[in-house]
């Protein structure tokens, strides 16, 4: 884009460049404008990202070995240890103090714990150990073994795990000899690549699979309990976390797999010596669903379980100050990291911010106190090297603190002192989280601005310019290849120098948007017009905006943004009550009827998708959750509504077809046989995985049970990607041709098309019904029932939207007529006439994508998400398949109403001659007005998200709802770019090829 001095492009290039876009067509220049939207948005975003969601910053320094001229600090109490995971065992599985009323299905079924620390409490403790979120499973083994604490994009890596570069208990046994051998889930082979004398890893991520690692941990497990030879034996289970996953902790299922873990635990703790030590763990617990990866109490609340045959490790009665009162006392899950580590005589990991349980060491004074200020010393390494002043500052006040009191003669015993100022430190550190770049932060709010800007100044300049909108788009374009890049140039070495760092791959992406994005902002002052003609509206036309600012203002309240959900309806509610006021200004009865009826059915089906819910913590008490059953499994009652979905869905589009005579040609067959059997074949599949964990199922019909659900899958899905698309692109138009003889029979007379009216919109809207069976394949059956009702709520709003089109061009042909002195031709609409679309049109769709969103069990937080979509045709985890259908899961309702968006501009649209009805205009026009919406609320929670950075919700609130909301608007991007470059333009080229071989 510029050349090697950072001038502008060269006359030459610039000549070749504008030639190049003059002789695209419009259907390429309106693609075109929609990937480099995408590319700002994506650029902007990935500049705010980089500088608010950094990682921690990771310190490869490694504490020293033990040798005899570094002496350890106390002495080890055990030469081995074999450590058991658990995956997802909440700490309530083994507590001996269960809620009032216990679950018969995970409560008093492991209780070998809490019977051993009740028969041998000095050799026997359980604690509720707390994860730090995010709670999925490579986070918590990082915290487990090096002792820090995670971050919130941390979460995103769960499916990548690359290898740990930073000290931890299992390089430090390494180094220090030790043989270490593990068991189970793979991920810790990700993260220790070379690090086991004996490795046996198992696939984690098939949640299908209740038993195949379980049984393969414990299948290689006794062996080596047995024959020794090793130093440290690491299992970790998978079972227990799967169950949660497949059917929630209350089910049999889940009573099954706890017995068979206690079973295994007693006989690990009858085969162990005295010398051994014996630790069982959670990593995380999970949620009435059985889900985690959010910071809700159970979803943070982890076993911990600590065992010695013969040495006591439990000394709290030698303290009163850290006797247990009541319950289980809470322990930081990371202060197992120092406390295994001096019981086994290892240097704490580098990098650790966990605090010795101070029960294992309290008998000797001395070791309690040589203990804890071994971890202050650590901890005062690591926050040097880490080089914050607001900790360093933290614990200088500490070590003050007790300096003063010490010289005052309040007895203060050091270890307690240092226990308390390591707790200071380690919650300091939670707070800072993370360093915030506040260079890159600000760079992608302008940017994320720019883009919104842009896309404003494109919608007018597009609306604004007719018939020939092409012009102002190819100066825009024209604009920023010869402007733009000096423009970029100029904000890249601006960008350089405010952040003080060498110009790099992002900065050189972040300089070409900004400089691209400024070009097309300049371009109106080229095209006389642009601005002009968007001065003046009427209400019907500000509505819309009115409606993004408010949603927009709202991401500045965390109370808003945790009530979205609510908010969405009653936005969208609002607007429906709007046209049904409208109604009365209508100048005929059919049309006020028709406005009404329209108005009102939006509203009604609305209110209805908003009843599904899936309730934030925060939301409580006063949400109640109708997405899930009361114990968090799938709400499999609504089965009775799957009839609705494949029965009388297909019946309703043939209806509303058959209103403008559409129901024609390739219409019946797709609809009412290939649509209507591939909805049917995505129902099936989650009977059948209903039927696969039923409690009456004969254990051997299982296995067929999932193959037919499997095969059930994958014929939905060749259909959509193959059988849909075949038939839709190679059939023609929506349309039926009667030809009427003359009285004698010989010659045709008359020639009459039927459907001609809606040949646009009935022909792209078949291509809808694609992505509706992709999305509905990969939801749940309330889900599917919402799909459903969004795709009727889409329909009441293109008629109602096309009713009041009707009625704007009646009152105008009224209006001319009684001008002219006309009498009899009032309300006769002119042949040609038409209504741009506005922006208001696109709102209710974009709102719309909101509320599918919600209403088909999402939230802005990781533990709503529907893990089990990714074995959707799929036995085991197959990438990239398996990531892409959670995806569309999670984000494909919201991309099936941007599939929508042509429809506004084609439903009810005749083709004419010489495209007299700019239908790819009003298309790229509504385009441009989606993205805007979407663009704009992007742009707001990252505004909120980084004012309030330091707010007390920004992890939990602020930070998920700008990813969500990063997320939707490249989805919304790439749906709208498959709506107009592959949906609109086979369309069209149906609709073109039609003209050439019938005369009308």
């Amino acid at each position: 884009m510029a050349d090697p001095k950072g001038g502008a492009l060269p006359a030459a290039a610039r000549r070749a460049a504008s030639a190049w876009i003059a002789g695209l067509s419009r259907t390429t220049l309106a693609v075109l404008l929609l990937i480099i939207l995408m590319f700002i948005h994506l650029v902007g975003l990935a500049t705010f990202t980089h500088g608010f969601l950094l990682t921690r910053l990771t310190i490869p320094e490694v504490s020293p070995i033990y040798n005899s001229s570094h002496p350890a600090p106390v002495p080890a109490t055990h030469s081995k240890a074999v450590v058991i995971i658990i995956d997802a065992l909440r700490t309530d599985f083994i507590t001996p103090f269960p809620p009032d009323p216990p679950s018969p299905f995970h409560h008093g079924i492991l209780s070998l714990p809490a019977e051993m620390t009740a028969a041998h409490p000095e050799r026997s403790m359980i604690f509720d150990s707390f994860s730090d979120p995010p709670t999925t499973t490579m986070q918590r083994i990082k915290g487990i073994t090096t002792g820090s604490l995670p971050t919130f994009i941390d979460a995103g890596a769960n499916f990548a795990s690359t290898a740990i570069e930073e000290d931890s208990l299992i390089s430090q046994a390494v180094a220090a000899n030790k043989s270490v051998v593990f068991m189970g889930d793979d991920t810790w082979l990700n993260l220790f690549p070379d690090s086991f004398s004996a490795a046996y890893p198992y696939d984690s991520f098939n949640v299908e699979d209740l038993h195949t690692v379980d049984n393969g941990v414990i299948e290689h497990l006794f062996p080596h309990l047995e024959k020794g030879g090793w130093d440290v034996l690491i299992g970790h289970f998978l079972g227990v976390d799967h169950v949660g996953h497949r059917v929630g902790p209350d089910r049999d299922t889940m009573r099954d797999k706890l017995a068979q873990m206690d079973a295994v635990l007693r006989r690990v703790v009858a085969e162990l010596d005295d010398d051994t030590l014996l630790v069982v763990l959670g990593d995380h617990g999970m949620n009435p669903k059985g889900d985690h990866g959010g910071d809700s109490p159970l979803e943070t609340s982890a076993g911990l379980w600590l065992y010695s045959k013969s040495t006591p490790i439990n000394h709290a009665s030698h303290s009163d100050s850290y006797a247990e009162e009541e319950g289980l006392r809470q322990i930081n899950q990371i202060d197992l990291v120092p406390t295994l580590a001096l019981m086994l005589g290892l240097p704490i990991p580098f990098n650790n911010l966990g605090n010795i349980i101070p029960e294992v060491f309290v008998d000797e004074p001395e070791n309690f106190a040589a203990a804890a200020r071994a971890v202050t010393k650590q901890i005062e390494r690591y926050i040097h090297a880490y080089g914050n002043a607001a900790v360093l500052s933290t614990f200088a006040e500490c070590r003050r603190e007790y300096a003063e009191a010490h010289a005052s003669g309040v007895p203060v015993l050091a270890a307690d002192a240092d226990m308390n100022t390591n707790t200071r430190v380690l919650e300091a550190l939670r707070e800072l989280w993370a360093q915030f770049s506040v260079a890159h932060i600000v760079m992608g709010v302008i940017l994320l601005a720019l883009g919104v800007a842009a896309t404003i100044a494109l919608y007018l300049g597009v609306r604004n310019g007719g018939p020939k909108w092409d012009q102002y788009v190819r100066m825009a374009l024209d604009t920023a290849v010869s402007a733009g890049a000096g423009v970029g140039s100029v904000a890249g070495t601006v960008a350089g120098i405010y952040t003080r760092e060498p110009i790099q791959g992002l900065q050189v992406f972040f300089s070409v948007a900004v400089g691209t994005a400024s070009a097309v902002l300049a371009a109106p002052l080229f095209v006389r017009g642009t601005w002009s003609a968007s001065i003046t509206g009427t209400l019907q036309q500000a509505i819309g905006p009115i409606i993004l600012l408010l949603h927009a203002l709202s991401f500045a309240s965390n109370s808003f943004v945790m009530w979205e959900d609510r908010m969405v309806v009653f936005l969208l509610v609002s607007l429906a009550l709007f046209h049904v006021l409208r109604a009365l200004t209508a100048p005929q009865a059919s049309l006020r009827l028709r406005i009404l009826g329209f108005g009102i059915l939006f509203a009604f089906l609305v209110r209805t998708l908003g009843l599904s819910t899936v309730c934030r913590e925060e939301q409580q008490p006063y949400c109640s959750v109708t997405f899930y059953e009361a114990n968090g499994s799938p709400k499999w009652s609504v089965y009775g509504l799957i009839p609705f979905v494949f029965m009388l869905l297909p019946r309703v589009v043939a209806i509303v077809l058959g209103w403008s005579k559409s129901y024609a040609g390739p219409a019946p067959v797709f609809v009412a046989v290939i649509w209507r059997a591939v909805v049917l074949l995505g129902g099936l599949y989650w009977c059948l995985e209903w039927m696969e964990t039923w409690d009456g199922l004969q254990a051997e019909r299982v296995p067929l049970v999932k193959s037919v659900k499997l095969w059930l899958a994958r014929f939905a899905m060749s259909a959509v990607f193959g059988l849909m698309p075949y038939i839709w692109a190679s059939s023609g138009l929506c349309l039926d041709i009667e030809r009427e003889k003359d009285q004698t029979g010989e010659r045709e007379d008359e020639v009459t098309v039927l459907g001609y009216g809606n040949a646009f919109g009935s022909t792209y809207f078949l291509f809808v019904l694609m992505g509706f069976a992709l999305v509905q394949l990969v939801s749940t059956p309330l889900a599917q029932f919402v799909l459903g009702g969004a795709i009727i709520a889409v329909i009441a709003h293109l008629e109602l939207t096309d009713s009041q089109r009707d009625a704007v061009l009646l009152h105008s042909s009224f209006v001319q007529d009684t001008a002219a002195g006309a009498g009899a031709g009032a309300f006769d609409a002119p042949r040609d006439a038409m209504v741009r679309p506005s922006f208001t049109d696109a709102v209710p769709l974009a709102l719309l994508g909101i509320l599918a969103f919600f209403s088909t069990g999402h939230q802005a937080v990781l533990a709503t998400i529907q893990w089990k979509s990714a074995f959707v045709g799929f036995e085991t985890v197959t990438y990239p398949w398996s990531p892409l259908l959670v995806v569309l899961n999670t984000w494909g309702p919201t991309a099936l109403m941007a599939l929508c968006v042509p429809l506004l501009a084609t439903w009810n649209v005749s083709p004419r001659p010489n495209a007299s009805v700019p239908v790819l205009a009003h298309t790229l026009q509504m385009a441009l007005a989606f993205s805007t919406y979407f663009a704009t609320i992007t742009l707001a929670s990252a505004t909120t998200a980084a004012w309030l950075r330091r707010h007390l919700m920004v992890w939990k609130v602020f930070a998920p709802r700008f990813m969500l909301a990063g997320v939707t608007l490249v989805v919304v991007d790439l749906a709208l770019l498959v709506a107009v470059g592959f949906g609109l333009r086979i369309t069209s080229w149906k609709v073109w090829r039609t003209f050439k071989s019938v005369s009308v």
